[in-house]
């Protein structure tokens, strides 16, 4: 099996599914020319491999003191052994932290937001905003999601432009992105993830992410996001009718 380097580095951020990180994990144990790409991709690799860079080549020469007693003369490969055991702790020891400060996989708000942050005007000054347009991309949007967007009340939010419904898919969950243009022409950004049953009830929670003003919450299995155009953004206006509108 094959795998490309997107689906590599999305394994490392950890983006993929749990079937698909396994296949990857199986095939690095007999493939160590895959292993050798992972590690290549991989960002913080060179910090393992800095802990060989340190090791001696060969055992160093140690003068030992005459034994007291008629002790067992211990075996000539024991230096080399017992440097093999020190370089397997200094490795193991290494890995833990490795491991430890590898940064937490992304949430779908955080990847929404760097998403979002690439836009610009320009971004949505050449989008296709005819009602013809909207109308697929809503109906496309809609049954992806498995519920309404409530299309009304978006086109109704205060000195906003409704600009394009974008399909995306974050773990394998559908994940919507409404774009629209502010009175200055700047992006904003409304999204809608299906988490499914379970998923738990969260309060707003606002927050700066790539440098952007947010506000996130979720209700009833889904998950909600408003984007704004800076860090500076007041959400207030819109956040309080979204909030009403998608409560449930």
């Amino acid at each position: 099996m094959t795998f490309s380097d997107e689906t590599l580095m999305a394994y490392l951020v950890g983006n993929l599914e749990e079937v698909e990180a396994g296949a990857i994990e199986s095939a690095v144990e007999a493939d160590p020319e895959l292993e050798q790409r992972l590690m290549a991709l991989d960002p913080f690799a060179p910090v393992v491999h800095g802990v060989f860079d340190q090791l001696p080549a060969a055992a160093p020469q140690i003068d030992l003191p005459d034994p007291l007693t008629a002790a067992p003369v211990p075996p000539a490969g024991s230096a080399l052994r017992l440097l093999a055991v020190a370089a397997s702790v200094a490795v193991v020891a290494v890995s833990a932290t490795f491991w430890a400060t590898r940064p937490a996989p992304m949430g779908w708000a955080q990847q929404a937001a760097i998403y979002q942050s690439l836009y610009a005007p320009d971004t949505i000054a050449v989008l296709d905003t005819s009602p013809e347009a909207l109308d697929v991309q809503f109906a496309h949007a809609e049954e992806r999601l498995g519920r309404s967007l409530n299309r009304e009340a978006l086109e109704a939010l205060p000195g906003m432009e409704l600009k394009r419904a974008q399909t995306l898919s974050f773990k394998g969950k559908p994940l919507v992105q409404v774009v629209f243009a502010d009175a200055q022409g700047q992006p904003f950004a409304f999204c809608v993830i299906r988490q499914g049953e379970g998923a738990p009830n969260k309060d707003v929670n606002e927050a700066v992410l790539s440098g952007l003003a947010t506000a996130t919450w979720a209700q009833d299995g889904f998950g909600y996001m408003l984007i704004g155009s800076s860090d500076q953004t007041d959400l207030d206006g819109q956040l309080d009718i979204l909030t009403t509108t998608f409560a449930g």
